[in-house]
């Protein structure tokens, strides 16, 4: 496991060689530091989001809203984690393959970001590509946490996992499974893999 800063860090689960900021369909997970349920509870497999949830929700349709080359498909907030199925397309694209289908979608949207200049005579610095998922997560993560924080008078509390999951969709098969997957998960919440209270 590689050292960053001295401590260890988490292997990257993206796939090398990709760039995430192309055009294509992407399943992104965020979940909740050590899997606590913080943002809300399932009831009547509905969930049920409390003040930490409102903000992440608040912040997740802001994001919604401003990324004009973004296709949020679908999306859910749940007790520890997010689900997101979103779309990079081109600025140029008016419609989408996915929508032929007729299924239900929440919005478009895009990021843009200043990158780091880079020097060979300095060490390298860690950096993302502007509109890319990584950089929609890294700033996600830190604005939901700051407010979070100064909600609950936490003193620089971490509420992400270090690490997000993504997984590329590839063909229509899976876009629907990954689809019904996320409209479904909050009734499917008992079995839910991430669910910490089923440890």
């Amino acid at each position: 496991m590689p050292l960053f800063k001295n401590r260890y860090q988490t292997e990257s689960n993206r796939l090398k060689n990709w760039d995430y900021s192309s055009e294509a369909i992407y399943f992104v997970t965020l979940v909740a530091q050590n899997r606590e349920c913080i943002f809300g509870v399932i009831d009547d497999d509905k969930i049920i989001l409390n003040d930490n949830g409102k903000i992440i929700e608040t912040e997740l349709l802001k994001s919604i809203t401003i990324r004009e080359c973004w296709f949020f498909h679908n999306w859910v907030i749940m007790p520890n984690h997010i689900h997101l199925l979103v779309e990079i397309v081109s600025s140029s694209v008016e419609t989408h393959n996915v929508e032929t289908y007729d299924l239900e979608t929440h919005c478009s949207a895009s990021l843009q970001l200043e990158s780091e200049s880079h020097s060979e005579s300095k060490p390298q610095k860690l950096s993302r590509k502007p509109n890319s998922i990584s950089s929609f997560v890294a700033i996600f993560k830190s604005v939901t946490t700051k407010q979070i924080n100064v909600m609950m008078n936490y003193d620089a509390n971490i509420i992400w996992q270090s690490n997000y999951h993504d997984h590329i969709v590839r063909n229509y098969n899976s876009f629907d499974t990954i689809y019904h997957y996320i409209k479904n998960n909050p009734k499917n919440w008992n079995t839910d893999s991430i669910n910490s209270n089923l440890e």
